[in-house]
Parts: C-alpha cells; sequence; structure tokens
C-alpha cells in the first residue's frame, strides 16, 4: 500500500508544482498575446474615470503648480502618479502614435499606463501598480496545507484500491498454491473490474484445461489397459498352444487389438489437437448437397451393419455455406459411424436450411439416448450402458470430437429422438 501511496501522492504532487510554474507560460502568456486587444481596451476602460479626474484637476494649473498638485494627490493613490516629459519615455513607435493621440498607453502586461495632457509634452504615468504578493511564511503555510490534503485524498483513494489489488493478489495467490477455485471477487463499478474479471476468465480456462488433463489420464490409462492385457494374455495363449489353427487365431486377435490401440491413439492425437487449441480453419464456400453426398458416399464403404440413404430439402438443394470440408466432414462421417453402431437396418440423412441455419440430422432406427444422457454423450469417454454400450466399439471420443468440430464453426450439436424411432443427431450453424 505505501508504495501505491507513495507513487500516487508523489505524481499528483509533481504535476500540481508544474502546473503552478508552467502555467503563466504555457497558458497565461500565449492567452495574454492572443486578446491583447480585448486586454487593452480592458484596461483603458479602467483606468479612464481616473486619468480624466487628474486632466481636470492640471489643465488649468501652470506646470509648476501641476507638480505640486500631483504631488499633493499622490497620498491619495495607492501606487505611483507622476508626471514625465513625453521624450523621456521609452515607447514603440505604435504607443508613441497612442500617447500623441491622447489615448491611454498601457505597458508592462498592465501595470503601467501612461496620457498626455493636451497641449503641453507632459505625460500623466501611473503606476507600475504591483500586484498582491503574499508573505514567505504564508505561502509555505499554503503549500504545507495542500499538501497535507492532497496526501490525504491520495490515502483515500489508495487504501480501497490497495484492498481490490490484495484480493486479486491473494486469488492469484491460493490459484498458484493449488486451489483452483480462487477467483477474485471485485464489484462491477470497480476499475480494476475488468483485471479481476480476465484472472477468473484465465484461472477458469486452466481450470478446465487440468480437469480435462486428469480426466484424459484416467481415461487413457483405462482405455489402454483392456487391449493391452488382451494382447498380454494372447501372446501366452499363442506361446503355449500346439495347434497352428489355435495359434493363428490368438495372432489374429492380437492383431485386431493392435488395430484397436492404433485407433485409439489416432483419435486421442485429433482429440488432444481440438482440446488444446482450436486449429486454423481453412475454409471454403461450398454448395453443401453434392459435398454431403460425397461424404455419405465416401463413409458408407465403412459401414457395416446398415444401408445410409440421404433427403435434401428442397430448398437446401442450392445453399451455399462457409464451411472447412475436412474437418466438417470428420463430424458427419463420425456421427454416421456411429448411428451404425446402433441401428437396426437403416440411417437417413437430412439437409435442411430454415431461418439462415444450415442443419444436418443423422437419423437411426436403433434404441435411442435416454433423455438424461442426452448432454452427457458428448463428453469424452462417455458411452451408454445398455444396448449403446461397450461392446458396440468405440473410445468415447467420436462425439466429443463432433462437439469441438461444430463450435469451431460457430454452430452447435444435440441428440433427439429420431422419427425413425432411434436417435437423431443434428448438426446446425
Amino acid at each position: 500500500m505505501k508504495r501505491i501511496f507513495f507513487s500516487f501522492f508523489l505524481f499528483i504532487m509533481i504535476s500540481m508544482i508544474g502546473l503552478q510554474y508552467a502555467q503563466p507560460l504555457l497558458i497565461g502568456k500565449p492567452m495574454q498575446e492572443f486578446y491583447r486587444q480585448e486586454y487593452l481596451v480592458y484596461w483603458r476602460n479602467l483606468t479612464q474615470g481616473t486619468f480624466h479626474l487628474l486632466l481636470r484637476e492640471l489643465q488649468p494649473l501652470a506646470p509648476a503648480q501641476q507638480e505640486l498638485r500631483l504631488q499633493q494627490l499622490h497620498n491619495h493613490f495607492g501606487y505611483p502618479i507622476s508626471l514625465v516629459a513625453a521624450d523621456h519615455l521609452v515607447l514603440s513607435a505604435a504607443e508613441r502614435q497612442q500617447l500623441n493621440r491622447h489615448l491611454i498607453v498601457v505597458t508592462n502586461n498592465g501595470s503601467l499606463f501612461y496620457r498626455i495632457i493636451p497641449g503641453t509634452d507632459r505625460v500623466i504615468t501611473m503606476g507600475p501598480i504591483l500586484d498582491f504578493d503574499i508573505s514567505l511564511q504564508v505561502h509555505l503555510l499554503s503549500w504545507a496545507l495542500i499538501t497535507l490534503l492532497f496526501g490525504l485524498m491520495a490515502m483515500l483513494w489508495a487504501r480501497p484500491f490497495w484492498s481490490k489489488l490484495r484480493k486479486i493478489s491473494n486469488a492469484a495467490q491460493a490459484f498458484g498454491q493449488g486451489d483452483f477455485s480462487a477467483r477474485a471477487q471485485l464489484p462491477q463499478r470497480s476499475a480494476l473490474a475488468p483485471l479481476a474479471g480476465t484472472f477468473n476468465d484465465m484461472a477458469g480456462r486452466i481450470q478446465q484445461l487440468i480437469g480435462s488433463h486428469k480426466e484424459l489420464t484416467r481415461a487413457v490409462s483405462h482405455e489402454l489397459r483392456t487391449p493391452i492385457s488382451r494382447i498380454r494374455f494372447g501372446l501366452e495363449m499363442a506361446q503355449s498352444s500346439t495347434q497352428e489353427l489355435e495359434r493363428q487365431n490368438y495372432i489374429a486377435d492380437i492383431g485386431r487389438d493392435v488395430d484397436e490401440l492404433d485407433e485409439l491413439v489416432s483419435e486421442l492425437l485429433v482429440y488432444a489437437r481440438f482440446d488444446r487449441e482450436a486449429p486454423k480453419l481453412h475454409q471454403e464456400q461450398l454448395v453443401l448437397a453434392p459435398w454431403l453426398l460425397e461424404t455419405i458416399r465416401e463413409t458408407a464403404a465403412a459401414l457395416t451393419r446398415t444401408t445410409v440413404t440421404c433427403l435434401i430439402a428442397e430448398q437446401a438443394e442450392s445453399v451455399r455455406a462457409l464451411v472447412a470440408p475436412r474437418y466438417l466432414g470428420r463430424a458427419v462421417s463420425n456421427l454416421i459411424i456411429n448411428a451404425d453402431k446402433y441401428a437396426k437396418r437403416k440411417i437417413v440423412v437430412r439437409l435442411e436450411f430454415q431461418e439462415e441455419r444450415c442443419l444436418i440430422h443423422i437419423d437411426d432406427d436403433g434404441p435411442g439416448i435416454p433423455c438424461a444422457d442426452r448432454e452427457r454423450i458428448f463428453k469424452p469417454f462417455v458411452r451408454l450402458d445398455g444396448s449403446r454400450a461397450k461392446e458396440t466399439g468405440g473410445h468415447g471420443l467420436g462425439l466429443a470430437i463432433v462437439k469441438q468440430v461444430i463450435s469451431l464453426h460457430g454452430g452447435t450439436v444435440w441428440t433427439e429422438p429420431s422419427p425413425l424411432g432411434g436417435a437423431r443427431f443434428t448438426l446446425c450453424w
């Protein structure tokens, strides 16, 4: 807090002192020059009454008597007045011309005034009129009071500011010591609220990444353990087997387990890439209908249990959309392959266009997804019990990848009951 207080206090005091001495040079003199004619008019109006009275007193008198009378009047003035020969004055050509025209001449920044007595070469001078100048003690006392006042104001400002900084600092320290739920709670009207908000967003993202990393580590260890155990068992059985056919069957099982491991690693790499940082999408304008038909044709070759058909809504036949074909094709393929695992006989893909939104529905005639699991199914390594269980294969990453892909397109994915009786997955962007 001391550092905040002194830095703010010194900044204010140095600024004030600087302005105190810079103001006459930066503002006073330039403004005076800019409004010089207005100042001259003001000073002449201010002194013309005094000069008029002096002229009335002096004009009827002889020169010697004028001097004597002016000395008598001098005691009634708070500044010097005198008579001077016009030739003895140091004036510019413009000022001397004004003097000869019987105008009041203003010099010395409005502190010294001249006016000639008509019909003579004698000039009445008034001034210099000095500004009020306070004593050194009063000057020092005023600065001491100003310093004390601004010190108090700086303290009143610094204390709540420091308190809010301490909240952010304490939250950061707690977060650094492993309390990933620590957040800086500040009022929205606080000047430090944007900083606290940025810290909280960062902390939330880090907490999410750490949680995701822990979940990924736990799930990967579990997913790898099963095929590795089967491979070890298959190797032991193949080595102890005395029949060539039986040995070949064990080797074939080992090959399938290796393929499963390879597929798992591939999906893990794709998922980790999406989860770590969003890849740069190479998007292009495509007519969706032929692109979708080609994607389905390529995916259908991998289906083992079902047939897939595609229906294009009339309003969607010529729709063009900005997409990343490779990634969106991966999402559609994942959904079709996922439907193939659970469908009884058929899968239907529909393309629709509604209210400036593109929709791709993937319907199957399988057992469907319980309402309670329709959000959870898109989390990584989540597989449902019952007919949509582990025996159908997969590692629970396909739908998580689909959600990440459509999110990168600024869209959403959800599941609901299908008109075919099974599950419907919808991509919408």
